[in-house]
């Protein structure tokens, strides 16, 4: 095993809106038909599914973090001998609900989990009128001695979080499920991936859900300037995107180009 990699796959699956037995079963079947990888991580709400007929369905859909999610993908992870990184919706007291997305290592173990902290309401998203924002801690975890960090879809909108991870939990990776719509609000988001990767010289796994209104899953390097092809992206059907987290590249890059030690005080 090579210590200073991992192999992260982004899964984009086809959703069934407010069925949670079908996307799991989706998600179970695409991970067990995908070649070893270290992480497997899968859209926004990827148990529910996302869209409106899954906002008004939140007593029904809404879980706890030991729920039906967590018990599937455990079992699952144990199988592979792989972290899975999946989301749901939570029902954090009586009555409120957040976007949650958690983490099982290879012994199934629940090693971290996120809640939301941006719920959007641009575009077509009316997450505000139906989920609360997360009001716990950011989230990292090891994979093979490398750190990860998590955060949700809009987000990646907000660079003051992710700079906290960087610095503050010293990540390599980022993980980020979404649920992105083609609205008005879509075209831009490969941009933010690619600027929160560089700005913070990390590497960025940032999946979406399968369909003609979504796709275009992205992973993206710490370092993107002068380079051809070093962006990989899917397009709009169900697919796999694999990608290598490597610290030596890494090291290379924030020596050569040391963005985060140049910072002023002042900032």
């Amino acid at each position: 095993m090579n210590t200073d990699q991992i192999r992260v796959a982004g899964m984009q699956i086809s959703q069934v809106e407010g069925n949670r037995e079908a996307n799991i079963t989706t998600a179970i079947e695409a991970i067990d038909s995908t070649d070893d990888h270290d992480i497997f991580v899968l859209p926004e709400l990827s148990s529910s599914g996302y869209g409106l007929k899954v906002f008004e369905a939140l007593e029904e859909l809404a879980e706890d973090r030991e729920g039906p999610s967590f018990r599937a993908f455990s079992g699952l992870a144990r199988k592979k001998n792989c972290f899975i990184c999946y989301s749901f919706p939570r029902r954090s007291k009586a009555n409120e609900y957040t976007i949650s997305t958690a983490v099982v290592d290879r012994q199934g173990k629940l090693v971290t989990s996120y809640d939301k902290w941006h719920v959007c309401s641009t575009g077509v998203c009316c997450e505000k009128d139906y989920f609360s924002p997360g009001l716990g801690p950011l989230a990292s975890f090891e994979v093979n001695g490398i750190k990860v960090g998590l955060v949700i879809c809009y987000d990646i909108r907000f660079p003051e979080m992710i700079r906290k991870l960087a610095l503050e939990e010293n990540i390599a990776l980022l993980l980020h499920p979404g649920g992105w719509p083609k609205d008005e609000c879509f075209y831009s988001w490969h941009t933010f991936v690619q600027v929160r990767a560089m700005e913070n010289q990390i590497y960025v796994m940032s999946t979406n859900w399968a369909g003609a209104d979504n796709g275009n899953s992205v992973f993206c390097p710490p370092f993107v300037d002068g380079q051809k092809k070093c962006i990989k992206t899917l397009n709009d059907t169900p697919g796999v995107l694999s990608g290598i987290v490597d610290l030596r590249y890494l090291g290379r890059v924030r020596k050569k180009y040391p963005y985060l030690t140049d910072r002023s005080v002042l900032c």
